[in-house]
């Protein structure tokens, strides 16, 4: 009796007065990459102090959609934006006025140049006839052609372009980047964060994940930050710690 009484005061209280309502704020900037990956680096760099984080971004596809460098551009970060594909490259001049942008790929060897091969949904581009044969084989996209791009090492790039080392690199270089990665000097490349794709192309949103990779990356020092499932952030242990 007592309780119905009390409710039927509380009824004609907020029938007069509304009551407050308290919210918390969490400011979360745009995401601007395929699965969130910019949000999580901009958590771990703002931990240790780095508000603008300097990068390598190779092969990102486009410069400011599905890309794990734009939220830093905007930042103010200095960066490196590399793409082989003439077609997108333009449009890495035009959004990234202030980044080094190089018409090119990253490759594992010493030759001066590669072929590339150009598929009509660009995001499938690869270095590799291999792969490009496989995912000309689905059948859901077309080869178009293959030409003839130069070829950069990724430890000349950031001797040209850095003092030290850029804080992360984001390396996207379908069906290569284990190559590139088996290939780079990371003794005298001591770079703090990597993110890279870690799973093979598939039609279907079910895709293998490359644990070799990150296997790789372990044995060089690196532990798993996260994992977006298309993409793995590596950091670098004695940075993290230090």
């Amino acid at each position: 009796m007592i309780r119905r009484i009390k409710d039927y005061i509380r009824t004609i209280v907020f029938r007069f007065i509304k009551p407050q309502v308290v919210t918390t704020h969490i400011s979360v900037p745009n995401s601007y990459a395929q699965v969130g990956e910019d949000i999580i680096l901009k958590f771990l760099f703002n931990s240790v102090g780095i508000a603008a984080p300097s990068y390598v971004d190779i092969g990102s596809h486009k410069p400011d959609w599905g890309n794990n460098t734009y939220l830093s551009y905007l930042a103010g970060g200095k960066g490196v934006s590399i793409e082989p594909d003439p077609g997108l490259f333009k449009h890495y001049q035009h959004a990234r006025p202030t980044d080094v942008c190089i018409n090119a790929a990253v490759g594992y060897g010493n030759a001066d140049e590669t072929d590339f091969y150009l598929f009509d949904e660009p995001s499938l581009n690869t270095m590799s006839e291999a792969e490009a044969k496989r995912r000309n084989s689905f059948g859901e996209y077309k080869l178009l052609e293959r030409i003839k791009v130069p070829m950069l090492r990724l430890e000349h790039v950031i001797a040209n372009n850095f003092t030290g080392m850029p804080d992360f690199i984001s390396l996207d270089a379908e069906g290569v980047d284990f190559d590139i990665l088996k290939s780079f000097d990371f003794e005298n490349n001591p770079i703090p964060v990597w993110v890279v794709e870690t799973v093979d192309y598939s039609v279907s949103h079910v895709k293998k994940k490359n644990t070799e990779i990150i296997e790789f990356m372990e044995g060089k020092g690196y532990f798993v930050y996260a994992d977006t499932y298309i993409n793995t952030i590596f950091v670098l242990k004695t940075w993290f710690e230090k």
